[in-house]
C-alpha cells in the first residue's frame, strides 16, 4: 500500500533541501557544447547522490553515470540529463536563466522543466525510499547524461559500460504517459556560395533542437539583425525562428541561393517544410505531421551550413527525408551530411509495469493514459522507456524557451507521482 500522505508530508519537510540542491545544480551553466560545465554539473549530482549514501559510478567518457539501489531480478531505469539548451537572448528573460528564483510561486531557471528539475525530483523520490527503507525488490538505476540537447554520444557510452535496465522512464516531457515519439534527425545542408566575400558574418540559432531568436547578416556593408523567440523545435509554432526570417529577406535582398532556396521551403511558419516525400504508402505528398525546421546558419568563407530538425512522422522513414533532399541537391547547390538519425518508438501500453503507472496517475486525479509525443527524449535510447513528466496538462510548456519554470506545486507534486510510482514498483 502505497502511503500517499506519507509522502507529501516527506517532501512538505524536504522541500528546502530539494530546492537548495537544484538551486546549485541550476547555477552550473552546462550548455551542451561546454563540456566541461556539462561534468561539472554531472560530478555534482554524482557527489549530492552519494553523500545520501547512495552507490554512485561515473563512466569512463565522464559524460553519463548511474546512482543505484536495491537489489532484485529486475532494473528500473530513470534516465535524466543535466545538460541544457543556450539560455538564448537574456533580455527577453526576467530573471537570471543560470540562478533559481521562486516568484509569484513559480520556479525560474534554464533546467527546470528540461531536465535539471525531474532530474533532482527523482533523487529525491529514491531518497524518499532509502529514509524509510521501503524493501526494495527491484534495482533502481538512475541514469545521468550529459548530451542530451546535442548527439547523444553518453548514451552510447552508457551502453557500452553498465548494464541496460529492463523498463523505466524519462521525466522529460510531460504528463500522463507518452509511449510513442516520433523519430529523429539533424542533418546538415551545406551551400556553397562563390559570390560570398567570405566577410558577410552570416549567422544564427545554438542548439539544433531550439527555434532560434536571433540571426544576423552583412550585406553591402549594412550589418541586419533578425529576432525571433526561442521554442523547443518540436512546437516550432510557439516561437518565432529568427533564420527563416532572415532567408526571407536575404532572398528579396540578394541573389544568394541559400537564402532562395530556404525561402521557398523552409519559410517562417512552413513547420513542415514545403518539400514533398515519398510515404511508407507509396504516396508523394507533404507530410503535416513532420515538422523540419532549421534551427542553426553559420558561415566558413563560401560555405553556409544549415541545420535541419526533423520530427518525422511514423509514415515517414528517415531514408525518404534524405532521399527528397537528395533530389533537390542540384537546385539548391548543397551537400548533405546526416549528423543523428533515431528511429520512432512504440512502447506497449498494455504491458504490466505501464498500467501501474496508469493506476500512480489516476489515483492523483489525473488522465491514466498513454500518446504520443512529438518531442525526443532518451526514451529512444533504451527499449521498454517511456517519457513521463514533468509538465502538467495545462501548463506552459516552456522547455528550450525564456523564462523556463514551472509552478513550485507542479513540481513537487511530480516528484510525489515518481515516489508514489517507485514505491508501487517494490510491492
Amino acid at each position: 500500500m502505497i502511503d500517499k500522505l506519507d509522502i507529501r508530508n516527506y517532501f512538505k519537510t524536504e522541500e528546502p533541501n530539494l530546492l537548495e540542491d537544484l538551486g546549485k545544480l541550476v547555477s552550473i551553466k552546462s550548455r551542451s557544447v561546454e563540456r566541461e560545465q556539462c561534468k561539472d554539473a554531472l560530478e555534482f549530482f554524482l557527489k549530492r547522490a552519494a553523500d545520501m549514501g547512495f552507490e554512485t559510478r561515473m563512466g569512463r567518457y565522464r559524460d553519463v553515470g548511474t546512482v543505484t539501489m536495491g537489489e532484485g531480478p529486475e532494473t528500473i531505469g530513470i534516465l535524466v540529463h543535466v545538460d541544457v539548451v543556450p539560455e538564448g537572448n537574456v533580455e527577453n528573460w526576467n530573471t537570471d536563466p543560470f540562478k533559481l528564483v521562486l516568484k509569484d510561486g513559480h520556479l525560474f531557471g534554464r533546467g527546470i522543466v528540461d531536465d535539471k528539475g525531474p532530474a533532482m525530483a527523482s533523487l529525491y523520490a529514491m531518497k524518499y525510499l532509502k529514509d524509510r527503507q521501503i524493501p526494495l525488490t527491484k534495482r533502481i538505476m538512475l541514469i545521468v547524461g550529459t548530451r542530451e540537447e546535442i548527439v547523444w554520444e553518453d548514451m552510447d557510452h552508457f551502453k557500452e559500460e553498465f548494464e541496460l535496465p529492463d523498463y523505466g522512464f524519462s521525466p522529460d516531457g510531460a504528463f500522463p504517459i507518452f509511449n510513442r515519439e516520433n523519430g529523429y534527425m539533424d542533418v546538415e545542408l551545406i551551400f556553397t556560395e562563390p559570390s560570398l566575400k567570405g566577410d558577410e558574418d552570416i549567422g544564427g540559432g545554438s542548439a539544433t533542437n531550439s527555434i532560434p531568436a536571433k540571426a544576423h547578416a552583412k550585406v553591402n556593408g549594412e550589418y541586419l539583425e533578425y529576432v525571433g523567440k526561442n521554442a523547443h523545435s518540436s512546437v516550432p509554432e510557439m516561437g518565432l525562428n529568427a533564420i527563416a526570417l532572415m532567408c526571407e529577406d536575404l532572398a528579396k535582398k540578394t541573389d544568394w541561393g541559400f537564402a532562395g532556396f530556404m525561402a521557398e521551403y523552409f519559410p517562417e511558419k512552413a513547420y513542415n517544410s514545403n518539400l514533398k516525400f515519398r510515404m511508407s504508402d507509396g504516396s508523394l505528398k507533404k507530410d503535416e505531421e513532420t515538422v523540419m525546421v532549421p534551427t542553426i546558419i553559420r558561415q566558413e568563407g563560401q560555405k553556409i551550413t544549415v541545420s535541419i530538425n526533423v520530427r518525422n512522422d511514423f509514415k515517414l522513414p528517415a531514408k525518404s527525408i534524405l532521399d527528397t533532399l537528395e533530389d533537390k541537391r542540384a537546385e539548391g547547390k548543397y551537400d548533405i551530411h546526416p549528423i543523428e538519425i533515431l528511429d520512432s518508438i512504440w512502447v506497449d501500453e498494455d504491458l504490466p509495469w505501464i498500467r501501474r503507472m496508469k493506476d500512480v496517475l489516476q489515483d492523483n486525479g489525473l488522465p491514466g493514459e498513454c500518446r504520443f509525443a512529438p518531442g525526443c527524449t532518451y526514451a529512444k535510447s533504451i527499449p521498454n522507456t517511456v517519457c513521463f513528466g514533468p509538465v502538467f496538462e495545462g501548463d506552459y510548456d516552456c522547455a528550450h524557451m525564456d523564462n523556463e519554470g514551472q509552478s513550485l506545486e507542479h513540481y513537487i507534486l511530480s516528484a510525489e507521482l515518481y515516489t508514489q510510482y517507485l514505491a508501487g514498483e517494490m510491492v
